[in-house]
């Protein structure tokens, strides 16, 4: 539609360095909770090395880093040095040593060819413009019989629903917005296939339903800033952002139940063998 740009890396960048200190810090810390769900699913041993990819602030990292303890290694990149210096401070604090952060691209490796037992990719794959890149790098850095692991939305329902359906309209109606460089949600069936594409095979995907709850609607929009909505937000005109803040939220009030507003999202879970 006319109006909607794709994010591009800087863009992306540039983002989550800016959300960083604020990111899953807004309502519940959705992603951790998803993290830890993505770490349980995974055959960690003690000794293993895993990589982590695109790991902001380290909600896979450092379930992950716990469970193959201090003989095992976790690295962890992402494209953006302000989100790893949050993760950093996660690992200070939970007193994780046996972790590397790097400042990386996913598209761009810079590791030899099987060098991890595991490789983790949460929420991530639409993120990378050039998605082909990326999985084949996963492929070519996991070694022979070793896992990858892929946490990403599920289609049904829509994610966040029906606060990101409602956003969205809302969004396309103004005709102007910044959209992400792939689809932010698949089906089951649809993650086995895109993994089994480029190499991987044994892959096995699930749908978890999870009703996600935010005590405030100001706590959902804040939410909204730390991800891929923020760019399309925060590149309104103060005014125009304003007037759509306030017919959004009006939207969602109607909507709010004693404890808060509550949003449904499935989230798909895949693992397969390199």
């Amino acid at each position: 539609m006319t109006g909607l740009t794709v994010a591009t890396k800087p863009m992306i960048e540039q983002m989550f360095d800016e959300a960083a200190t604020s990111y899953d810090c807004a309502g519940p810390s959705v992603f951790s909770r998803f993290g830890e769900r993505l770490a349980e699913r995974m055959p960690l041993t003690a000794s293993m090395r895993v990589l982590d990819v695109a790991t902001g602030t380290g909600a896979v990292l450092l379930p992950i880093a716990r469970r193959v303890g201090p003989e095992g290694h976790v690295t962890g990149i992402d494209l953006s040095s302000e989100i790893l210096l949050e993760a950093e401070r996660a690992l200070h604090t939970a007193g994780l040593t046996n972790v590397e952060l790097l400042k990386m691209d996913a598209e761009h490796l810079e590791f030899p060819d099987n060098s991890f037992d595991i490789v983790t990719c949460a929420f991530s794959l639409f993120l990378f413009p050039n998605i082909e890149s990326a999985l084949s790098e996963m492929n070519r850095v996991c070694k022979p019989e070793g896992y990858i692991g892929v946490s990403i939305f599920d289609k049904t329902p829509t994610p966040f629903d029906p606060g990101w359906p409602i956003l969205f309209e809302q969004i396309l109606t103004s005709q102007k917005g910044v959209i992400m460089p792939q689809p932010i949600s698949y089906a089951p069936d649809e993650l086995e296939a895109l993994l089994s594409r480029f190499g991987f095979h044994s892959t096995e995907a699930h749908s978890e339903m999870n009703d996600i709850i935010y005590a405030s609607i100001e706590d959902w929009w804040r939410f909204q800033l730390t991800l891929g909505p923020r760019l399309t937000i925060l590149g309104m005109e103060e005014e125009t952002r304003a007037k759509f803040k306030d017919e959004y939220l009006s939207k969602l009030r109607p909507l709010l139940l004693q404890d808060g507003l509550h949003l449904a999202v499935a989230v798909v879970y895949a693992m397969a063998k390199r």
